[in-house]
């Protein structure tokens, strides 16, 4: 194995394409499963967030933010009359989904962290992409034209990708700044 290989195969890395992966396990099981497998879903969403709890640096707040953040996203989009989720304004799969999200993306995206034109575009072209999938697997009634939904996810997802780096960024600072009180 060449040092190239190796040094991308580095701790961080494989911890971020683990997250990922776990992740994909998080997503679909909410949104293939929707409320019929809550109780696969719900230990597998424990897991992702347990895991990315222990992680240093990890803060509560910062992800009760980012879920009150989607779940904000999500309502927008119901209530705009953009698309209809199974299961009602909110389904508690969903929830379950974003309780994964927000403990996934702090652990495996933390290199956007103050990457606001990189965080937005990732938004912009990866969020769509998910509920087009979803609204095909029968996680939600799209309402509108498609090509909407993918406009409307796609400002949305970019503004919540771009205050996701942004907060990243303030919390890799408050906790550098703790640890260099506790040292000192």
């Amino acid at each position: 194995m060449s040092l190239t290989v190796a040094g991308w195969l580095a701790k961080d890395n494989l911890r971020r394409i683990a997250g990922l992966l776990w992740f994909d396990l998080v997503w679909f099981s909410t949104v293939a499963g929707r409320n019929d497998w809550l109780l696969i879903a719900v230990p597998i969403v424990a897991v992702q967030i347990y895991l990315s709890s222990t992680r240093q640096g990890f803060n509560w707040l910062l992800y009760v933010q980012l879920l009150v953040l989607g779940l904000a996203l999500e309502g927008t989009v119901v209530v705009l009359g953009i698309l209809d989720f199974t299961g009602g304004w909110l389904p508690l799969w969903l929830i379950a989904l974003w309780l994964g999200f927000a403990a996934m993306v702090t652990t495996t995206l933390d290199w956007l962290s103050g990457r606001y034109v990189l965080a937005g575009l990732l938004g912009a072209a990866s969020g769509p992409l998910t509920y087009a999938i979803g609204s095909r697997l029968g996680a939600a009634e799209l309402l509108v034209d498609e090509y909407l939904m993918w406009i409307a996810y796609g400002v949305l997802w970019a503004a919540y990708m771009v205050v996701f780096a942004y907060l990243m960024q303030r919390n890799a600072v408050a906790y550098a700044r703790s640890k260099e009180e506790s040292n000192g």
